[in-house]
């Protein structure tokens, strides 16, 4: 009896090692994934000094189409016999991303016509409160306290980060397109935590990318042989080099490693590491451009990283 007691307190023993060895795998890989998250943010950041430079050049849907085209080439070159090989579950599920995530570019691009940078970047940041609120009702993942006091924060930092408070505040056209981008970008979030622990990440990826372009081309030439539109289109060889960074690495790079990383995080702390863009633009616009943020801005800046320290650390 005296042995097999302490059998079992061996095999007891070792079975709780296993669990915190397991628990301790699962925390680093928490880690990794939201740093991975911070540095495609900290990407997405330089974009806005990048396409600031091409856009007087380049119509914004054609430049939409040539970032995804780039994008798609560059990874339909990588992973040929992936694609060759590819589920067709995936590849129904990435194409359903990619529409997702190319109706909040459109949302979004379109409202820059009839609203302010500064009311469509806020308004576009409120998939940070969307996204929890989406995750509870469709995935059934309610977000515990941290995490909602960490959207609180950054929410009011992008308030604070974006809004011309000088500037009439009505709710006009322009303001419902950017509200439904970033219910689309919120979509986008919660579609990609749905399916990239189901299929392939790399085909829902591709799938993704090839969407987005196909879509934006399309629109483009609805414009041009149906509305009778001319569309912008000289770019220089700086506003070329711009469209190949946008492509490969602010698009299909993080694209990649967004769809990856997202299969060890939840999409709430995804939503905030995501708030923290209009910070990095705001430092790339001061350190390539000469901009400065204002006082307010800057509060803005300490709110949206706080609020990423109390869902991180707390939560």
């Amino acid at each position: 009896m005296e042995k097999e007691s302490g059998a079992g307190v061996a095999i007891n023993a070792d079975n709780h090692a296993k669990k915190q060895k397991f628990s301790s795998q699962a925390a680093y890989q928490h880690w990794v994934a939201d740093g991975l998250l911070l540095l495609i943010t900290i990407i997405w950041g330089t974009t806005f000094v990048i396409v600031k430079g091409i856009l007087p050049r380049v119509d914004p849907i054609v430049l939409i189409g040539m970032r995804f085209l780039v994008a798609s080439l560059a990874v339909t070159l990588v992973l040929a016999r992936q694609i060759l090989r590819a589920d067709g579950k995936a590849v129904k599920a990435g194409i359903v991303i990619g529409l997702i995530l190319f109706t909040g570019y459109i949302f979004q691009t379109v409202a820059l016509e009839y609203t302010t940078a500064s009311k469509c970047g806020f308004i576009t940041g409120l998939s940070v409160v969307l996204v929890p609120i989406l995750s509870a009702f469709l995935l059934k993942k309610s977000p515990g306290i941290p995490s909602l006091i960490g959207v609180g924060f950054a929410t009011l930092g992008l308030a604070l980060l974006s809004l011309d408070f000088t500037e009439a505040t009505l709710f006009q056209m322009g303001d419902l397109l950017s509200l439904l981008g970033a219910v689309a970008f919120g979509f986008h979030i919660l579609a990609v935590a749905k399916f990239a622990p189901l299929y392939d990440v790399r085909i829902l990826v591709v799938m993704q990318l090839w969407t987005v372009a196909v879509a934006a081309f399309a629109m483009v030439g609805l414009r041009v042989f149906a509305l009778g539109q001319t569309i912008l289109f000289s770019p220089g060889n700086k506003e070329l080099i711009g469209i190949g960074f946008l492509g490969i690495f602010a698009t299909a790079l993080t694209l990649f490693v967004q769809n990856i990383a997202q299969k060890f995080t939840s999409p709430t702390h995804v939503a905030i590491i995501f708030a923290t863009e209009p910070v990095f633009a705001g430092i790339f616009g001061w350190w390539i451009l000469g901009e400065t943020l204002t006082r307010t801005q800057m509060v803005g800046a300490v709110l949206i990283i706080a609020g990423i320290l109390v869902a991180e650390v707390i939560g």
